[in-house]
């Protein structure tokens, strides 16, 4: 397990979505799905995304909204197809500092529970945007999997 130093305030997140783990870990690592819901912000998703989803592989975000911007970069850490994929997460609201973020996800009959924990940010000062962001980013992604699958 892939955890390291875990100081620092930890967010968790968890939602049951309606479909399988299969599809929602591919939400996570390709490219073009990850840029039709990966955004922090409420409402419409403007998303590009790159990724190469293997362990040491690297992934950048530019999300968008009006005149906010937030560009987040990450290496993988490990990818574990469909239960579990462990990414740094880096950006100005990180103050460029590296932080770890975790998704597991569990099937429950034809739904899968998706557990995001997000460790060693910075500051406790972190803790209610990054709440909010990844709130904003499970909602969008359960919407694209009830329009999509």
């Amino acid at each position: 397990m892939a955890r390291g130093d875990t100081t620092g305030p930890i967010v968790q997140v968890r939602r049951r979505i309606r479909a399988g783990a299969e599809e929602i870990f591919d939400l996570w690592t390709r490219p073009d799905l990850m840029a039709r819901w990966m955004s922090p912000f409420p409402g419409a998703v403007d998303c590009k995304a790159s990724c190469d989803p293997r362990p040491g592989g690297a992934f950048s975000l530019v999300m968008a909204s009006g005149d906010s911007r937030r560009d987040v970069s990450g290496t993988y850490v490990q990818v574990d197809r469909p239960r579990r994929l462990v990414f740094t997460w880096t950006g100005p609201l990180t103050n460029n500092v590296d932080t770890l973020v975790t998704v597991e996800l569990n099937p429950l009959g034809d739904e899968t529970e998706l557990v995001l924990t997000h460790e060693r940010l910075p500051t406790p000062a972190m803790l209610e945007g990054h709440t909010r962001g990844w709130g904003n980013i499970l909602d969008h992604l359960a919407h694209t999997v009830a329009k999509e699958f």
